[in-house]
């Protein structure tokens, strides 16, 4: 067995750590394509030691985002019109960008339940000190959250479009076009 959590099963295996039978697997978190998305949201969030004064290392550890990779390939999965969005797919069309974003949503969500349960307000002779911060998380999410949703939705419906259009077809008319073809003929 891995280490995953006991109920997400283990790359390759399906439900109970049997063999896979009409189980979607899930992809393996050593998967390169999946580091290199990881490692992509860790330099959009500039998650550095170095910058990091405070908390002293990483906000996020290499396996968390990972997670988050595959949280947000779930979202993209669950969101209509369903046509089979994968990591290759994302690679392939280079909508790493709007994924990256998502992958960020996630992770801060994730830091934001974490600050919200260690928040603490003390005051004590007119000097108010806040340990954490969760406000300000939850207006960064919000706003990143509405722009990546609206742009995830274009990108899934454009490429809905273009695949019922396939490679060889010139458009899709409309359901006036056998009115307007006989124009002139009844």
């Amino acid at each position: 067995m891995s280490d995953s959590p006991g109920f997400i099963p283990a790359p390759g295996q399906g439900v109970g750590g049997q063999a896979s039978s009409g189980f979607a697997v899930l992809p393996d978190l050593n998967d390169p394509m999946i580091t290199q998305l990881a490692e992509y949201a860790r330099r959009f969030m500039r998650d550095y030691p170095q910058l990091n004064r405070l908390t002293k290392g990483y906000d996020h550890s290499p396996r968390f985002l990972k997670w988050a990779v595959l949280d947000t390939l779930s979202d993209w999965s669950a969101t209509p019109p369903f046509i089979g969005q994968s990591l290759q797919l994302i690679l392939e069309r280079n909508l790493v960008s709007v994924f990256v974003r998502g992958v960020v949503i996630c992770a801060l969500e994730s830091l934001g339940i974490l600050h919200m349960r260690n928040h603490l307000s003390y005051s004590d002779g007119g000097v108010n000190v806040q340990t954490e911060n969760p406000q300000l998380i939850a207006s960064w999410i919000g706003m990143m959250k509405s722009e990546y949703e609206a742009k995830k939705q274009k990108i899934l419906v454009a490429l809905n479009i273009e695949r019922s259009l396939g490679p060889n077809v010139g458009g899709v008319h409309s359901e006036l076009y056998a009115i307007n073809s006989f124009f002139g003929y009844l």
